[in-house]
């Protein structure tokens, strides 16, 4: 198992934070951009792709900001995907049916709502645009980025899977560096091992007391997590024990900041026990 850094784990998870912060409707603006440069990083490109569409809510659909790619000056481009509320909506419906993974030279299945989302994912708003992996090869072909890391957190933790393993099998960077938050299984056992082979720098970080990572089940479809489970253990009494409080990246940046031993995380207020405070 290889150990985890959780001043880097804090990082990344921050600039899914910025994706997240960033309207679903809307792009990337000037107040984001200077989070990023904040964060160490140069601004490239919006990440766009079809909102993960429910029974519930099936017009979910629409095209929406799903994050950005960013470069360091020591070129590390970064992607960062946002999770989504209708994660919740994907729970309730519960269907968990498997497709043919999507990524060229990979095998196994993949959930089918997961699979539709990153088969959307491109830089541009319009359909046929250039996908976002496309994109991230075309920056290593031309020298202008030299490693790749994926983040991202919910939904947003199965894309960067997908993502991270797209990258290691199809573009010149064998070597990618993935970080999921709260990432539910994203496919079977074989997708897994596809996966687990490629993938030698992979950090899946759970609360233990989240629902969304333990799901879809194992049964009656065997869907198995990816590689290198990071689990965070939330202390008696802290956090308000509800399924979106458990889930939030907030919680899993403060749950973090505990173990760096780092301030300046916060719980959401309404996530903060009776009693407690939280700086």
């Amino acid at each position: 198992m290889i150990p985890i850094k959780w001043n880097s784990a804090i990082q990344y998870a921050g600039l899914v934070k910025i994706a997240e912060s960033v309207a679903p409707s809307g792009d990337c603006g000037p107040a984001d951009i200077d989070k990023i440069k904040a964060a160490g990083y140069g601004f490239l490109q919006t990440i766009y792709g079809d909102d993960l569409a429910t029974d519930i809510n099936p017009h979910v659909g629409d095209v929406v900001s799903f994050g950005f790619l960013a470069i360091s000056t020591a070129n590390e481009l970064v992607a960062a995907i946002r999770g989504t509320d209708t994660i919740l909506e994907w729970l309730h419906d519960a269907s968990f049916l498997m497709v043919p993974c999507p990524i060229s030279k990979a095998h196994g299945f993949t959930e089918d709502g997961f699979t539709s989302v990153y088969r959307s994912l491109r830089i541009g708003r319009a359909n046929g645009t250039l996908p976002v992996k496309d994109s991230i090869k075309s920056y290593l072909d031309t020298g202008a980025a030299a490693s790749v890391t994926v983040c991202g957190h919910s939904l947003g933790g199965a894309l960067a899977t997908l993502l991270t393993l797209d990258v290691a099998l199809n573009t010149s960077c064998r070597t990618p560096v993935g970080y999921t938050y709260a990432s539910p299984r994203t496919g079977d056992h074989i997708f897994a091992s596809t996966y687990n082979a490629a993938v030698s720098f992979s950090y899946r970080i759970v609360n233990r007391q989240d629902l969304v990572p333990q799901l879809p089940p194992i049964l009656p479809l065997p869907y198995e997590h990816v590689n290198t489970k990071y689990e965070l253990t939330p202390p008696p009494d802290k956090i308000s024990p509800t399924i979106a409080c458990m889930h939030h990246l907030t919680t899993y940046l403060w749950l973090m900041s505990q173990l760096a031993g780092v301030s300046g995380y916060p719980l959401d207020p309404d996530c903060v026990s009776a009693g407690e405070i939280h700086i």
